[in-house]
């Protein structure tokens, strides 16, 4: 064995050794994104949810595991506020990112909602998320809980709200705020005042954030300092962030410090032609082994060993692609090659976490057209978001693909009037599809279509004929066990 391939071989042995400690390191930081720009009771913010895409991207980049949700209404806060906790509690790191209106009742902080109406101030109990909540949160981290506030943007709320006796005033923007220790509170605008959403893609905040936030070695309240001057002088001092919270000594890094300089070169090096780095060769030959893998510890790793390499953004991309397409299949609750019943007489599926599911199914798709699997999973999610018309089209997408359990969604859907008009027939037809590729539940509900009369002619014969299909179909699968659709080894063929 060449020196070369010796040390190829030690780096693989290096990404193996290093797969427990890649797996801590990506437990160890959490973050919730959250970007409400559809306001259904007022004006529309055009920022938040560019906002929120671009700072999950950027913490995923930093080996954040991230929930983002994107114009949440009461609800779905709710419900990414309960996952996030559930992952925080192990984490070194928790961050929560909200971009969106924001307001002050009586020195308590509230959130809004894109479903809050807030006809009077009584109502912001019931309608906005107190920010005690997420300061609860984030306190569960070990090392560092930061809440990151772009939302005390000017709000339409406060002039239209009937003011009750119990409170005196409701103010622009967010009241200050005692955050409990190792929990840092940063407003994109200083306590009373209201910040600016900005003209371009993002807000003169969050902006200042995203080019500050991965610079290597600085520590996490420094960046903050940097982001204030940033923002003052693109606002000519009208908007000045500020951050509260008390920290310890220990420094927190986003982006760890880079190792001890290499001593200079001597003068035989100099005047010697420069061999082409090593690290360049290996980087490239560990590509080549991994670039097609499943394996998202392979990638943490790479991104870990070479941070300079020419495919450190295909890294990246392949590691935030498989990641949500393993959150698409868990959320969705199904999993993937599986289609269970809904439940009885309910009109859900067995999803469970259709909020999360939907916005990773979503990119899922953007980064696998190809995998049918998520194309169906995002239809489920969308199903039980009540998102019918997405549903299916989604279901329809996947049908024409090939997918069998896609037809069968739209045929129950069909059946049960879920969605749209009830319609046996359209249901029939859907089944029928289905059953062409050999699906048996398919072809036992044809035959139950067939004995009852439903969307076809009543036939006793047909009944039986379709029965006996399902029965061989039945025997065929046990006797050689597979499944055309949706196959775990479609993954292998991601090679965007």
């Amino acid at each position: 064995m060449g020196r070369g391939w010796s040390i190829v071989y030690h780096v693989v042995v290096i990404f193996a050794v290093c797969v427990a400690a890649s797996r801590a390191d990506a437990a160890g930081r959490v973050a919730l994104v959250i970007g409400n720009s559809e306001y259904r009771y007022s004006k529309v913010l055009p920022n938040p949810v560019n906002d929120a895409n671009d700072v999950a991207e950027m913490l995923e980049r930093l080996d954040f595991t991230v929930i983002k949700l994107l114009n949440g209404d009461f609800g779905a806060i709710r419900e990414a506020v309960r996952t996030y906790n559930s992952q925080v509690e192990n984490a070194d790191i928790g961050v929560v990112y909200y971009a969106g209106h924001g307001m002050e009742l009586g020195g308590e902080n509230w959130l809004i909602p894109v479903d809050a109406e807030l006809k009077t101030d009584r109502d912001l109990a019931s309608e906005a998320i107190n920010l005690k909540v997420i300061l609860q949160s984030v306190s569960r981290a070990t090392e560092l809980g930061l809440v990151i506030l772009d939302s005390c943007r000017d709000n339409p709320f406060t002039a239209k709200m009937a003011r009750s006796t119990l409170t005196r005033s409701v103010e622009r923007g967010l009241a200050r705020v005692q955050p409990a220790p190792n929990v840092l509170v940063a407003y994109a605008a200083k306590d009373g005042t209201t910040a600016i959403d900005g003209n371009g893609r993002n807000s003169p905040y969050t902006s200042a954030l995203l080019k500050h936030m991965a610079t290597r070695g600085l520590e996490v309240s420094f960046i903050f300092r940097k982001v204030r001057d940033d923002v003052m002088r693109a606002t000519s001092r009208r908007q000045q962030p500020f951050a509260y919270g008390s920290l310890s000594s220990k420094a927190v890094y986003f982006r760890e410090p880079s190792p001890t300089p290499e001593s200079p070169p001597d003068a035989a090096s100099i005047h010697s032609p420069a061999p082409q780095p090593a690290v360049r060769k290996i980087d490239a030959t560990v590509w080549d082994t991994i670039s097609n893998s499943t394996d998202e510890k392979l990638f943490q790793n790479f991104l870990k060993q070479f941070p300079d390499s020419a495919h450190i953004e295909d890294a990246r991309r392949r590691l935030a692609g498989l990641r949500a397409g393993s959150a698409c299949d868990l959320f969705a609750g199904d999993g993937p090659g599986t289609d269970r019943e809904p439940k009885a007489n309910s009109g859900e599926t067995t999803m469970a976490q259709p909020v999360l599911a939907t916005a990773a199914c979503a990119t899922a798709m953007a980064t696998f057209p190809g995998v049918v699997r998520y194309v169906l999973q995002g239809g489920r999610a969308a199903e039980l978001g009540m998102d019918y018309a997405k549903a299916r089209a989604l279901y329809e997408k996947a049908a024409a693909s090939g997918s069998p359990q896609a037809a069968i969604r739209l045929a129950r859907m069909y059946e049960s009037g879920r969605g749209f008009r009830q319609s046996y027939v359209q249901a029939e037809e859907w089944y029928r599809k289905a059953a062409q590729a050999g699906e048996p539940a398919a072809m036992e509900k044809i035959a139950d279509f067939y004995e009852r009369g439903l969307g076809v002619r009543k036939s006793a014969t047909q009944a039986r004929t379709w029965r006996r299909k399902a029965q061989i179909a039945k025997e065929r699968q046990a006797a050689a066990p597979s499944s055309p659709e949706p196959k775990r080894p479609e993954r292998k063929a991601h090679t965007d």
